[in-house]
């Protein structure tokens, strides 16, 4: 057998000696596949690295590769942290100590899922190969790099044409030889399906639990529980009170606006250490958990990979007295009972149909009463309820207008509009709205339509740090850039904003975070970075990037 036939099964045969979690038809297939290709395959050629000679004078000299790595763990959790950083410094040390390489970084996603093809590493290498930036790009394995077969090949056909190559440690495969793409869509597809068939064991586990009536619980992040040194999740009395005030407040007819208020005035904390919203009051309002049960499979993994809430797709499991109760079953019930009132309320009379103004004769009759704005749709409850909001607050913010929220129902019930009407509401007695309204006429005697923010003028008096920020990435100035809606103000790259994206992927930065630094007295260069929460995290140095041509 030919040296690149026998390579090729020792693969082959190795995968199957391990015994891998591939079973049924896709197993068997992709073996027949293995067989026919070994069979067909002409004598494998030698892979080597094409040095690249580049004439000075008399004097030949050898280029040096522009090698990079990426690395990459799908969870968040400690040890997965950990292993990332290994894997970073271990590709640095690897590089750096080749002669015959130039450094051209690490990159790295941290706990996204490899079936994910919006990845910002995967995505920044990819850019930076097409800039010319990358020749070698060194990975630990095919499932590292990518769990979808698609992905993995239209990555690395792309960077294929542009000449730079993909090695796969574990595999040896450079995808730059002969038979690298044909291994490797045999080895990706082994990849996709060993991590699909570890899903599926996984869910297995799990549905044997609730079929068992096993509790799978995870209550690590709801508000007024903690656990025991058992392991035991009990009430954590300090925050078990305000559970209790929030059902009572409720039961009692208060809505959940006017709880949040509350609970904000009096400096209660969700369990993610930030302020009350109304969604957080209903969805703990509306969790069984509080009563003592439990409801396993809740939410479930849809085909796409993404977590759902399970509406009668998949089986779940209601378990009673699961856990400590914080409420009553009665005082849960009665608070479930208002919601329901409040719900029905404000649904009652609401038809959404096709917006125009013989199905909504008073679409374009309606203004705040407060601003003056003229009050737009806006569809909640999955398309089910339709109120009408301020215009104003939505483009210029609550500073500019506290706005106005009514329900379609309030409005297609009670009044008939033939000609431009200014609506107010009014906070009656536990949250419930009182809405009044007056004529044009009687409103323009009364008042007068508010003016947004004037936008101040590109000046040194009203931006004294204009002149001494730039961008991290490439050193170029930051310039103003104003929402034409809004007015909000923004600080942009100025090369990304000529060049466009390839020229750099650009700093953004607003105004009221450069406001809040302070006084700058000397340049500063500014990054983003996106914490792995998502959340948008801004820094500033003094030194300038390496590399970087102030435009």
């Amino acid at each position: 057998m030919a040296d690149g036939q026998q390579w090729l099964s020792a693969v082959f045969f190795s995968l199957y000696a391990k015994k891998r979690k591939v079973k049924g038809n896709l197993r068997k297939h992709l073996l027949l596949l293995a067989f026919r290709v070994i069979y067909r395959l002409p004598k494998r050629k030698e892979v080597r690295l094409v040095e690249i000679q580049i004439r000075e004078g008399s004097r030949e000299q050898k280029r040096k590769l522009k090698v990079c790595a990426y690395c990459r763990v799908s969870t968040d959790a400690d040890e997965q942290e950990n292993s990332l950083e290994n894997q970073i410094r271990h590709y640095e040390t690897v590089i750096k100590a080749n002669p015959d390489y130039e450094y051209a970084g690490v990159y790295s996603d941290f706990a996204i899922s490899g079936f994910k093809e919006k990845r910002p590493g995967l995505q920044k290498m990819l850019a930076d190969a097409e800039k010319g930036k990358i020749d070698l790009i060194l990975t630990k394995s095919v499932s590292r790099f990518a769990r979808n077969t698609s992905i993995v090949l239209e990555a690395t056909r792309k960077l294929k044409e542009l000449n730079v190559g993909v090695f796969f440690e574990l595999q040896n495969i450079n995808t730059l030889s002969g038979e690298g793409e044909l291994m490797l869509t045999i080895l990706a597809a082994f990849a996709q399906a060993e991590s699909e068939s570890g899903s599926a064991g996984a869910k297995m586990v799990y549905q044997r639990k609730y079929e068992a009536g096993i509790p799978v619980q995870y209550l690590e992040r709801s508000f007024g529980y903690t656990k025991d040194e058992r392991g035991v999740f009990v009430a954590d009395e300090a925050e078990a009170v305000w559970v209790r005030k929030i059902y009572e407040m409720a039961a009692d007819g208060y809505t959940p606006a006017s709880i949040k208020r509350y609970l904000n005035e009096n400096g209660v904390k969700t369990v993610g250490g930030v302020q009350w919203v109304d969604s957080t009051v209903f969805r703990l309002l509306e969790n069984e958990i509080y009563k003592g049960d439990y409801i396993m499979h809740k939410h479930f993994v849809n085909e796409e990979r993404k977590l759902v809430r399970n509406r009668g797709e998949v089986d779940a499991w209601y378990i009673e007295d699961d856990h400590e109760a914080i409420v009553s079953p009665e005082l849960w019930q009665k608070a479930q009972d208002a919601l329901a009132v409040k719900r029905d309320y404000l649904a009652e009379g609401s038809v959404i149909e096709e917006f125009t103004e013989e199905n909504y004769p008073y679409m374009n009759k309606i203004y705040c009463a407060k601003c003056g704005y003229p009050l737009y749709k806006r569809i909640y409850s999955k398309g089910n309820r339709l109120n009408w909001g301020c215009s104003g607050t939505k483009r210029y913010g609550k500073t500019f207008c506290d706005g106005i929220n009514i329900p379609d129902g309030v409005l297609r019930s009670a009044w008939h509009f033939k000609e431009n009407t200014y609506i107010a509401e009014k906070a009656l007695d536990k949250g419930v709205k009182e809405f009044t309204y007056l004529k044009e006429q009687s409103w323009k005697r009364r008042h007068k339509k508010k003016q947004p923010p004037a936008i101040p003028e590109n000046t040194e008096a009203e931006y004294p740090y204009r002149e001494k920020i730039f961008c991290a990435l490439c050193g170029s100035r930051l310039v103003r850039y104003v929402n034409p809606q809004s007015h909000k103000v923004t600080w942009v790259c100025s090369r990304r904003k000529r060049k466009g994206k390839d020229a750099c992927d650009g700093t953004r930065v607003p105004d009221t975070i450069i406001k809040g630094w302070g006084e700058i007295k000397k340049d500063i260069y500014i990054q983003r970075k996106d914490d792995k929460n998502g959340k948008k995290r801004y820094s500033y140095t003094s030194k300038k990037p390496e590399g970087a041509d102030r435009a």
